[in-house]
């Protein structure tokens, strides 16, 4: 008598670049082969999730490899995942899109794009685990600069969109509940010592030297993953598998594991079922049939309130974390102003309590579909409004936020003030110029000072080819 398994059918997919069609028709096929259900998708990044040629043109990448890809047809509902499916953004992404839910949202029916960084529980049947992610790559010289970008966006704004911010790790450290699963895009810091760096090199001999100089990965995922200590977190970005076993000091373990791209012969997608009992089984698999759920996480609903008045002061952020180049490490700045935060969350948890607050199912169009007869390329013009999503409303409403004062960071309507305060002040526009020339100016200064801090031998815009871009094929 086969043992009936109680869990979740997990599948994991590396870098995504914009095969829907293709990664869900893989899934598809294996549900077909070992006759399952594939409950969940979980994806490392670089998504591509274009509605339309506005959204396009908003993806950091070669002119030449820009194409709208499929995503709008799930977008419109022409076409469907075939399981729930939950991403973080990579550096090729709709970055205006994204913006629009910042703290996480359903960017199509059935795909939910988990924000610059959350956490929120997911649950089937008696199986419960909390999934934490963070979305874009670590770029020292933006690191400790506030969220800037707003639309449209400038040229260099395109990059500095997706780069890691300190305020967003800056949640994720003040979460001290238990992480089960964890989503990047670029590798942790120094993770290839915890597995087959040997192996890894055969593979891709070209990291070799930034495995030597110690560049390779991102320094505030390692300092997360030590932070969280999640049973697993997957990763993609390098275009390689390679897995990985984290011991920690407190006697906890992470599995890592990273994915390749989409492209047929490569180990671009892993599925296991995640068991009521906290196992991870490759031979078995779950066959209950209750529904998929996902809820906010309290823990960090409490958090989000607690830090929200951090995204208020966009031009005025403090520095949160010291980076010293020479240990490669991150440290929190100012302890006392950290405990007082830990002490804030603390008071709000007993606000929002155990209460599960289901994540609800608002997704609405709210940018015009692409046009299949549409054969404008050039010059386009960007909408002339792009109001607050209806789903970034609908979440900070738990918090009894508007939003108004999001200004470096929410999409506004030209026509309503950008509110500073009560008011906006006579020279408004001249600091956000400033801001710019400084940003430039510190970037320049920490690029002398970081001993050679250009990024990993991953794959840079300029290194992408047509196989990044199956859909141009």
């Amino acid at each position: 008598m086969i043992e009936q398994i109680e869990g979740i059918n997990i599948a994991v997919e590396g870098c995504f670049h914009g095969n829907f069609d293709e990664i869900f028709g893989t899934i598809r096929e294996i549900e077909k082969q070992k006759k399952i259900k594939i409950d969940l998708l979980l994806v490392c990044g670089d998504v591509q999730t274009h509605r339309n040629k506005h959204d396009m043109f908003n993806m950091a990448c070669p002119i030449k490899y820009l194409s709208m890809g499929t995503f709008y047809k799930y977008y419109q509902g022409k076409e469907a995942a075939p399981c729930l499916t939950i991403f973080i953004g990579g550096n090729h992404e709709a970055s205006n899109y994204l913006r629009e839910m910042y703290f996480g949202g359903w960017v199509a029916p059935n795909i939910y794009y988990l924000g610059d960084s959350n956490i929120i529980q997911i649950k089937k049947g008696n199986t419960t685990f909390k999934l934490g992610g963070t979305s874009g790559i670590f770029k020292i010289f933006d690191f400790n600069n506030p969220k800037l970008e707003s639309f449209p966006f400038k040229s260099e704004q395109l990059r500095s969109v997706y780069h890691t911010k300190q305020v967003d790790l800056f949640k994720l450290s003040l979460y001290e509940g238990e992480v089960n699963m964890f989503l990047s895009h670029d590798w942790p810091q120094q993770i290839h010592q915890h597995g087959s760096t040997k192996e890894l090199l055969k593979k891709k001999q070209n990291f070799e030297a930034d495995i030597k100089s110690g560049r390779l990965g991102s320094q505030p995922h390692k300092f997360t993953l030590e932070r969280l200590q999640p049973d697993f977190w997957f990763a993609a970005h390098m275009h390689v598998k390679f897995e990985a076993l984290v011991k920690h000091k407190s006697g906890k373990q992470t599995k890592f594991l990273a994915l390749d791209k989409c492209i047929a012969g490569r180990d671009f997608l892993q599925v296991f079922t995640y068991t009521k009992d906290k196992q991870d089984l490759y031979e078995q698999f779950a066959y209950n049939d209750e529904p998929i759920e996902l809820f906010y996480d309290s823990e960090w609903l409490s958090i989000v309130h607690t830090t929200y008045k951090l995204l208020t002061i966009w031009d005025k952020i403090p520095k949160l974390f010291e980076y010293n180049p020479a240990l490669k490490e991150l440290q929190i700045m100012k302890k006392d102003k950290y405990q007082e935060f830990l002490n804030e969350k603390h008071q709000r948890m007993k606000i929002f309590g155990n209460h599960k607050i289901k994540i609800p199912n608002n997704f609405e169009i709210t940018s015009p579909p692409y046009d299949e007869q549409d054969n404008t390329i050039k010059s386009l013009v960007p909408p002339n409004r792009v109001p607050l999503n209806n789903q970034m409303k609908s979440y900070l409403n738990l918090f009894n936020e508007s939003g108004q004062e999001l200004n470096g960071l929410i999409f506004y309507e030209p026509d309503q003030p950008r509110i500073i305060g009560e008011f906006v002040t006579p020279d408004f526009l001249q600091k956000q110029i400033e801001l710019e020339n400084q940003k430039e100016i510190l970037q320049q200064k920490d690029l002398q000072q970081q001993e050679q801090q250009e990024e990993p031998s991953s794959p840079k815009d300029d290194e992408l080819n047509i196989q990044d871009f199956p859909f141009l094929q």
